[in-house]
C-alpha cells in the first residue's frame, strides 16, 4: 500500500449474474436475462500515487485512501439461454478485456476500520 500498489487475481468464479441491459440490471424484480455467468479469470492491477487521503469521523469509520490508475484483464462466458430467461433462445459469448487498453484514470486502494473493527 505505501508503494501505491495492489493486486487482485481471481479464477472460476461460477456465479456472476449477467442481466444483458442496464434497466434489468437496476431492476431486481425483472426476471428477464438473469443469467449465470462463468467468470474465468479476472486480474484487477492498481498502480502509481496520484493522491493520498484520509478520513475519520471520530466514532464508527476511519480510512487511508490512495487514487491512482488502475488495469484490468476480465475473461467471462455466458451461457446459452432457453425462455423465460430469455424470450427467444440465444447463444452464449465470451468477453476478453485487454488490460493493455483497459485501463481506469482513476482507481483508489486504501485500509478501511469500521464498525466493530474500528477501535
Amino acid at each position: 500500500m505505501d508503494e501505491g500498489e495492489a493486486v487482485l487475481h481471481i479464477e472460476n468464479v461460477c456465479r456472476v449474474f449477467d442481466a444483458f441491459t442496464v434497466p434489468n440490471s437496476l431492476n431486481p424484480l425483472h426476471p428477464l436475462g438473469l443469467v449465470s455467468a462463468f467468470l474465468k479469470s479476472l486480474r484487477i492491477e492498481w498502480r502509481g500515487i496520484t493522491k493520498r487521503t484520509s478520513f475519520n469521523n471520530g466514532t464508527s469509520c476511519a480510512g487511508d485512501f490512495i487514487e491512482n490508475s488502475a488495469t484490468i484483464a476480465v475473461t467471462v462466458r455466458t451461457p446459452d439461454t432457453k425462455p423465460p430467461f430469455t424470450t427467444a433462445a440465444q447463444d452464449g459469448f465470451q468477453f476478453v478485456a485487454d488490460p493493455s487498453s483497459t485501463v481506469s484514470n482513476f482507481a483508489q486502494i486504501g485500509h478501511e476500520r469500521n464498525g466493530a473493527l474500528f477501535s
